[in-house]
């Protein structure tokens, strides 16, 4: 036997750059900046986004002064609204401000004063819709109600009362109020059963306030339900008896004298 060994592959001399150039090295942090920044189209891209930055800073903050500056005007212009006249005048022209809601509400509570109940209902509104979630709204719709029962619209004047009276999310003193309307125009019609129970919410929602004082009031003006008479105790009838007869027997007659 041969004791010659196979051939092998022959093993090529591992080269020591081939290691290094195998190795993924990231270069620094600042070198992959600079060398983004050196890109013309990447700068112009930061240059642009810092400029959009800027305006829209600038631009926010003149609209808030505008903002601001426009606030004042309308402020001052209710402020020299003394008369009806500017004041109409004030509410057409900023129909969406809240301010304009408190120039209707003032416009028709002077028209409820002076008794035009029509013009005092369509400011009322006015202010109602202007002013959606407040008191003054809850306060207009109150003033509402009680003009158009004073002009003859019963039915919608009381209706609105109801709601409002019935209403567990308005004011303890706006409920009460309402309900106590309601019982003194009860009261007028004789309807005495609706003006104990209205009378009654008015107790439950405020006691101590000063509708239920007026309450207490007007039940006391109630008529005394008239005491009914008792039944009339049945006559009492002795039994009719039987005539009486003797059982003595009637004496003789006397005998004639001559006989």
């Amino acid at each position: 036997m041969s004791t010659t060994p196979p051939d092998q592959p022959a093993m090529k001399p591992k080269n020591p750059d081939d290691s290094a150039g195998k190795t993924d090295v990231q270069p620094p942090f600042e070198e992959q900046l600079r060398a983004i920044w050196e890109v013309k189209e990447n700068r112009n891209a930061v240059f642009m986004g810092c400029g959009i930055v800027v305006v829209l800073i600038i631009g926010w903050y003149g609209y808030k002064a505008l903002a601001a500056e426009r606030e004042a005007q309308i402020e001052s212009a209710y402020s020299a609204a003394v008369v009806p006249a500017r004041l109409r005048t004030f509410a057409r022209d900023n129909a969406k401000h809240p301010l304009a809601g408190a120039a209707a509400l003032k416009l028709a509570d002077d028209a409820y004063a002076a008794g035009n109940y029509a013009e005092a209902i369509e400011n009322y509104g006015k202010a109602a819709a202007v002013l959606p979630g407040t008191p003054f709204a809850a306060r207009a719709l109150l003033g509402k109600a009680i003009c158009q029962v004073r002009s003859g619209k019963n039915a919608e004047g009381t209706a609105l009362l109801r709601q409002l009276a019935e209403d567990a999310t308005q004011l303890k003193a706006l409920r009460c109020e309402a309900a106590f309307h309601l019982a003194s125009l009860a009261f007028d019609a004789g309807n005495f059963d609706d003006v104990n129970k209205l009378t009654d919410l008015v107790m439950r929602v405020d006691a101590q306030g000063p509708w239920a004082q007026r309450s207490a009031m007007l039940r006391d003006r109630l008529p005394v339900p008239a005491a009914v008479p008792a039944p009339a105790p049945a006559a009492v009838t002795a039994p009719v008896s039987a005539p009486v007869t003797s059982s003595v027997p009637a004496p003789a007659p006397a005998p004639e004298k001559g006989k």
